[in-house]
């Protein structure tokens, strides 16, 4: 029972959306715009530079073990190269949204699930620097329900 004693209201499913190819990304967001903005702004402000270079300790670590590399040079330090790593996010996926994936699991997940994001975030492990890359949904449109968490997963 919800507050006042009444039940509170069900969540109704979400309609299945028509998808041609689940492994296409839709409705994607490209953070370009913000980036050279950064970039542009740590020109003119010494300060920003120590602000933008604050990559969370298991951020790095997950650039570290399980980042992809790319062949981009980090636009702060210049000495590191840039990794991506990918997080995927959505009801669909329940106990395991918020899991760094590999850029080959995406395929197979957009078959199995019905509608998650997907964050790139590029990282330098020489400076810090990491800023949003790219977001994109992928999936076949049919909303699932999520899996159960397993007991033996710990919190």
């Amino acid at each position: 029972m919800g507050p006042g004693g009444q039940e509170p209201p069900r969540q109704l499913p979400q309609p299945a959306e028509v998808v041609a190819d689940p492994t296409r990304p839709r409705h994607v967001l490209d953070y370009a715009l913000s980036r050279r903005h950064i970039l542009e702004s740590i020109k003119s402000d010494a300060f920003l530079r120590e602000q933008v270079c604050d990559a969370d300790p298991y951020l790095l670590r997950a650039a570290k073990h399980h980042g992809e590399a790319t062949e981009r040079v980090c636009p702060i330090c210049s000495r590191g190269t840039l990794v991506h790593v990918t997080y995927t996010y959505g009801d669909d996926l329940g106990y395991l949204a918020g899991r760094v994936r590999s850029s080959h699991e995406l395929p197979e997940m957009a078959h199995e699930y019905g509608h998650f994001r997907v964050y790139v975030v590029e990282v330098c492990g020489e400076c810090g620097w990491n800023h949003l890359h790219l977001s994109y949904v992928l999936g076949d449109g049919t909303p699932r329900t999520p899996p159960r968490k397993p007991r033996d997963v710990l919190e």
